[in-house]
């Protein structure tokens, strides 16, 4: 369930979550047809640059140009030193670079973290762009930031603006208390994964039922044992995946859940099934 990216430089398509590889087709397996490529990354923005700005000297990191050994130092070492003009990065430009050289940064999509399903999906992108946005002014000229998005009012992107952390941060726990996620609760994380997809899901439907069960003798709401469903990415690695999120401040409860979870463990080995329980997960994707 994982697009491809096209990656110019190496003519393959590229999985970014397994590095599976393949060669780019010469047509539609389906159809026939042609095949073109669209949409927006580093190398394509390097090279619209490179078009613009031909007496400018444009680099790039990401995370295919670090692979190389050595081409990071290298690249950053010329940025440093102001033999690159223009840099094209991604968020390992954004953090912990003093360059005081740079006057101008520029961010495309801004608004691409903020449809990741993920509750913390507003707080990244405000510290993503306060992140970026740093390395702008660094030295005895003035910075500017210019962003590109589609949703200027959302509520990071209006208190990245006006630099109103604690006016968002205000807005973002109350957003958090009302819905009960952290720091109001605490999550737990129960994913099923295995090779047939239909086993996957009945497994992670009898464990969410059983969950339940123990929530409700536990004396926790219907809101305790949220889903089973599929992730965004519902398979990786050829191997489907079906996870249930388990919610509660009564962090004793939420051990006892996550015990029972751990308890099907062994049914699901003989299942050729494979359970992974993550206590505050940092991403569930």
């Amino acid at each position: 369930s994982v697009t491809l990216t096209l990656h110019r430089a190496a003519a393959a398509l590229v999985c970014h979550h397994c590095h599976h590889h393949r060669r780019v087709p010469p047509a539609c397996a389906a159809c026939g047809g042609g095949l073109e490529a669209f949409g927006v990354g580093t190398e394509q923005i390097e090279s619209a640059l490179r078009a613009c700005y031909p007496l400018a000297a444009v680099d790039r990191l990401d995370r295919d140009a670090a692979q190389r050994v050595g081409a990071q130092r290298r690249i950053l070492h010329a940025w440093r030193a102001g033999d690159t003009d223009i840099l094209v990065g991604t968020q390992m430009v954004s953090k912990g670079h003093d360059v005081p050289g740079v006057t101008l940064v520029a961010v495309l999509i801004a608004d691409l973290s903020l449809n990741v399903p993920d509750f913390r999906a507003a707080e990244r992108t405000l510290q993503l762009l306060v992140q970026v946005a740093g390395r702008a002014g660094r030295g005895a000229a003035p910075g500017r930031v210019v962003v590109q998005t589609f949703r200027p009012d959302h509520p990071s992107l209006a208190a990245a603006v006006r630099h109103d952390y604690v006016g968002f941060m205000d807005a973002e726990l109350e957003r958090r208390r009302a819905l009960g996620y952290p720091p109001f609760a605490r999550l737990v994380n129960v994913r099923v994964e295995g090779r047939d997809g239909s086993a996957v899901e009945r497994a992670a439907y009898d464990l969410a039922a059983q969950l339940r069960r123990q929530a409700r003798a536990l004396g926790l709401d219907d809101q305790a044992v949220l889903g089973p469903a599929p992730p965004p990415l519902e398979r990786l690695r050829r191997r489907y995946r079906w996870q249930c999120l388990l919610r509660s401040a009564d962090v004793r409860a939420l051990r006892t859940l996550a015990r029972v979870a751990r308890a099907a463990d062994a049914t699901m080995r003989r299942a050729r099934l494979r359970l992974a329980i993550d206590v505050d997960p940092y991403a569930m994707l």
